[in-house]
C-alpha cells in the first residue's frame, strides 16, 4: 500500500504538469488561422450572391412589390453584397477587418429586420441561415458581437 501513494503521486503531478502546458495549446487553437478567416470570407460572399438571386426573385412576389420599399430593399441587400465582397479583397491584402466587418454586421442587422417584417420564404431564410452562420464565425474570430439569432 505505501508504494502505491508515491506512485499516484508521482502521476497526479505528472498529469498537472501536462494540463498546464496543454492550456495555452487547446487556447490557441480555437482562434482562426488568417486562412480560415478568408475562407469563411470567400464563402460568405458565395453565400451572399446566392442569397441575393433568391431575394431579389421573392421580393418581387412580396407584399411590397412595386413600392419605394422593394427598392429600398433590393437596394440594402446589393450594398450588403458589395460590401461583403470588398471586406474579403481588403482581408486578402492586410488580414484585416476592423474597419469593414462592423459595415458588414450592420447591414445584417438592418436586413435581419426587414426579412422579420416581410416574409419571403423558406428559400430565402435558408440561404439567409447560411450567410448569418458565416458572420457570426467571423464577428467571433474578430470579437465583436455577432448579429442577433
Amino acid at each position: 500500500m505505501r508504494h502505491s501513494q508515491p506512485a499516484a503521486q508521482t502521476f497526479m503531478m505528472v498529469v498537472a504538469i501536462v494540463m498546464t502546458l496543454a492550456a495555452p495549446v487547446a487556447r490557441g487553437q480555437s482562434r482562426m488561422s488568417d486562412k480560415d478567416v478568408e475562407e469563411t470570407m470567400q464563402n460568405l460572399k458565395n453565400d451572399t450572391k446566392h442569397f441575393q438571386s433568391s431575394f431579389n426573385s421573392a421580393i418581387g412576389k412580396s407584399t411590397i412589390r412595386k413600392t419605394s420599399q422593394e427598392k429600398d430593399a433590393k437596394a440594402l441587400v446589393k450594398t450588403f453584397a458589395q460590401q461583403t465582397d470588398s471586406m474579403h479583397t481588403v482581408f486578402k491584402g492586410s488580414k484585416k477587418a476592423d474597419t469593414s466587418l462592423p459595415g458588414v454586421l450592420d447591414s445584417a442587422q438592418k436586413i435581419d429586420k426587414l426579412l422579420a417584417d416581410v416574409p419571403l420564404g423558406d428559400n430565402v431564410t435558408s440561404s439567409w441561415g447560411r450567410v448569418k452562420s458565416e458572420l457570426n464565425t467571423l464577428a467571433q474570430a474578430f470579437n465583436m458581437p455577432a448579429p442577433s439569432q
